[in-house]
């Protein structure tokens, strides 16, 4: 399968290295030529120093029949160009990257006007939205949903008094149905047994009906935190899309920014958020608006390092949680190993809702990136030609890092067990490493 990719900046580079994961011959047109070798010499691609709107250019790049061409370059005009040209020219799928909001809010206009793209992806508005899912379970540093919702998996640590810290995870004993599918430990991610122990610091992914994880929890001591007070720093477009989500819930929200038109513009936007400019690293400030008693604080500015720095001050000065934005998504884990409660990276959200439009097929529901992109978590249909059907989990020859997690059929919700037989039409979850996701999709006949 042919794809063809605008733009080689972040999201470029982490599409074009998931695509080529997926066995896609990839073909990368990008105006910079230093930027271009970078990307040619880290990826098995093809690159073409030039335009994305040049017809010509489009047509060296194999747009007529090719599956896809996902435009992610700085300019919203030309991402938008470049999709109704390769439509024309006869490309199956077309992703742009659009983050003036204002095209969004026109969206009926845009796709009367602009019938090229089919798929519009705002990054900020994809970010502030899996923030708030955070903020709704505030143990976790990244949730997921599926089965309708009825399945969520949570990324958690294991903290150092946790009744479940060095215990096997056999004997984790529930009432209710659970998995934890994947463990980080070392830098490396596996994939548990029941014999395997878990251990503190350990980045453990659970898997469990939506209905009963708040009791799956009390296993780990992770009891759940009602969040009523959420203080935001930075006065970007991020920060004014998550005050407003939240306003609908009813939170009380502070969000501080530093330059003062930028504050007059989010307290004319925002109808209940207190806006206050002032200099978050001022402590006297963060003390005088009641940091101590924040339930999460969200900092949302351009610049990791103050991000970094402002979390780690509110983090001494009693705020419960934190959540930090971070450009730069191999920061992450460095984050979260001095004390922030969870870093997010618009650049790995952006590129994992590519992913999910452009996998979208006949029976691969839904693609979710985990641990910095080095798992996947997969929803697929289960086809009636497929070799799993009415067989015993446990009688598959499974792809070795990979592990069937949840089952859903008929309304209900069914955790993976080896007992459990597999019927055409169940809808499953797969927790796989991604570099086995292609011999999954494989096994399972994924179209």
């Amino acid at each position: 399968m042919q794809a063809i990719i605008v733009g080689a900046g972040k999201i470029g580079f982490i599409v074009a290295k998931l695509l080529v994961q997926e066995k896609y011959d990839v073909v990368v047109i990008e105006m910079d030529e230093e930027r271009a070798n970078n990307l040619q010499e880290c990826l098995d691609i093809q690159v073409i120093i030039g335009s994305g709107t040049s017809p010509h250019l489009l047509k060296e790049a194999g747009v007529k029949g090719a599956r896809l061409l996902v435009a992610v370059t700085e300019c919203d005009e030309v991402n938008m160009v470049a999709c109704m040209l390769a439509k024309q020219l006869g490309v199956e799928k077309t992703v742009a990257r659009v983050r003036n909001f204002q095209y969004l809010e026109e969206t009926r206009l845009l796709e009367e006007t602009l019938p090229g793209i089919d798929f519009i992806i705002n990054p900020e508005l994809v970010t502030a939205i899996e923030i708030a899912k955070l903020i709704d379970v505030p143990e976790a540093s990244d949730v997921g949903y599926y089965a309708n919702g009825k399945v969520q998996v949570l990324e958690m640590k294991i903290a150092e008094d946790s009744p479940a810290a060095n215990k096997y995870i056999k004997d984790l004993r529930s009432e209710y149905s659970f998995l934890i599918v994947g463990i980080f430990r070392g830098g490396k991610l596996l994939i548990p047994g029941g014999d395997d122990q878990l251990r503190p610091k350990d980045v453990i992914y659970l898997l469990a009906k939506t209905e009963e994880m708040y009791y799956i929890k009390r296993l780990l001591s992770t009891e759940k935190k009602k969040v009523q007070r959420v203080m935001i720093l930075g006065g970007g477009f991020i920060a004014y899309h998550l005050a407003k989500i939240l306003e609908k819930r009813k939170s009380s929200v502070k969000l501080i920014e530093k330059d003062y038109k930028k504050c007059q513009e989010m307290a004319n936007k925002l109808d209940h958020t207190l806006v206050l400019n002032g200099d978050a690293t001022d402590i006297e400030l963060l003390k005088q608006e009641g940091t101590e008693n924040c339930d999460i604080f969200v900092c949302l500015t351009g610049d990791d390092k103050l991000n970094l720095l402002v979390s780690l001050i509110v983090k001494h000065l009693g705020a419960k949680r934190t959540i930090t934005q971070v450009r730069r998504s191999d920061y992450i884990g460095l984050m979260e190993n001095v004390g922030i409660d969870a870093g997010v990276s618009p650049r790995i959200l952006t590129a994992n809702a590519v992913l999910k439009f452009i996998n979208k097929g006949e029976n691969l529901l839904s693609v979710t990136l985990l641990n910095q992109e080095n798992a996947e978590m997969l929803e697929i249909k289960i086809s009636p030609e497929a070799r799993v059907c009415n067989k015993k989990i446990m009688d598959l020859n499974f792809p070795s890092g990979a592990i069937i997690s949840s089952i859903y059929r008929d309304n209900q919700v069914y955790i993976a067990n080896g007992d459990v037989i597999l019927k055409p039409g169940d809808v499953i979850t797969v927790f796989a490493l991604a570099e086995v996701t292609a011999k999954v999709k494989e096994y399972l006949a994924v179209r």
